[in-house]
């Protein structure tokens, strides 16, 4: 009952500001009044199209906000939610509109708005973009239905489009600079999104993923300092030996060999360390590493110790 009457009161004063004007263009002003009306029956006999199309036919002859709320309902009633939303939105921008011309547009707006979708355009205003067949400019903020939107450079020779999948109630940022062709960017061009995500979403899922376990050359490090850690126990054995049979028989001979296993043995316990200290930080990091589940088995190193005579030596075989 409230739109109602405000509709009627709507056409009442519509007419009254078109009237004084009509002596300067009259056939102008007779041609909003008469689109206006014509709005006006098209509504009540539920033809919302035609409806919001006369109303909005009213505007552009007579630019006033009472015309375009009345194509903003118009269009609601067909159906059309997203451009309802839009024709409120201009009616906020309308310099002629007043604080209740623009309380009217918010209250009508907020109403819409948990059915939609919002797609921010960043960039200049002298920028033009196009939303499906809509054209805008960088700043605006579009309301859109829920689902898949193109968005797109007017006039720019090899601009990049961009696909915009959306939810009711969701919101999406496009900078129109990453759409420019490489040359006129001014700012580097964003890298491809994922197949199936757009910019600003977190990329898709790859899959389960289990810790990468140990690799080959951590596991090498720890089988050097296993042997070098096993050769100072040698050597410092054969050090110790020589040192007994030259306390009891001071010759020359154990004199050179004690000499000789004591720099093994220095050589053979700074390898253990180092390469024990350069395993264990390998090995943190091996235990911190993710791999998709899938990828696990090529991943994971085979290693094995081949015996020599008089000692050994480890192998490693895998892809790190």
């Amino acid at each position: 009952m409230t739109r109602i009457f405000r509709q009627l009161a709507a056409a009442l004063l519509f007419a009254l500001l078109v009237a004084p004007a009509a002596h300067a263009d009259k056939g102008g002003k007779d041609e909003a009044r008469r689109f206006f009306n014509a709005g006006q029956k098209a509504f009540k006999e539920k033809r919302f199209v035609e409806a919001a199309k006369a109303f909005e036919e009213a505007f552009r002859l007579k630019p006033h906000p009472f015309a375009l709320i009345n194509a903003g309902d118009a269009w609601e009633k067909s159906g059309d939610v997203a451009l309802a939303a839009r024709t409120f939105q201009r009616v906020m921008k309308l310099e002629q509109s007043g604080e209740q011309d623009r309380a009217d547009a918010t209250e009508r707006l907020a109403r819409l708005t948990p059915q939609l979708a919002v797609i921010e355009l960043q960039g200049e205003a002298s920028q033009r973009a196009r939303v499906d067949q809509d054209e805008f400019v960088g700043g605006d903020r579009v309301y859109v239905a829920p689902g898949e939107h193109v968005v797109a450079l007017v006039d720019v020779d090899g601009a990049k489009e961009r696909k915009v999948e959306l939810a009711a109630g969701a919101s999406r940022t496009v900078a129109l600079a990453s759409l420019l062709p490489k040359a006129d960017s001014a700012e580097p061009a964003a890298p491809p999104p994922t197949e199936g995500a757009e910019p600003g979403e977190p990329a898709a899922d790859p899959g389960p993923t289990k810790k990468g376990g140990v690799r080959a050359p951590t596991l090498i490090l720890f089988g050097l300092t296993a042997v070098a850690a096993g050769g100072a126990v040698y050597f410092g054995l054969a050090v110790n030996d020589a040192e007994k049979k030259y306390n009891e028989r001071p010759n020359r001979e154990d004199y050179d060999r004690f000499n000789q296993n004591k720099l093994y043995t220095n050589i053979a316990i700074g390898v253990a360390g180092v390469s024990a200290g350069v395993g264990t930080f390998l090995l943190i990091k091996d235990l911190g590493r993710k791999v998709p589940a899938d990828k696990q088995s090529a991943t994971a190193p085979r290693v094995g110790v081949a015996p020599l005579p008089g000692g050994g030596f480890v192998v490693g075989a895998g892809q790190f």
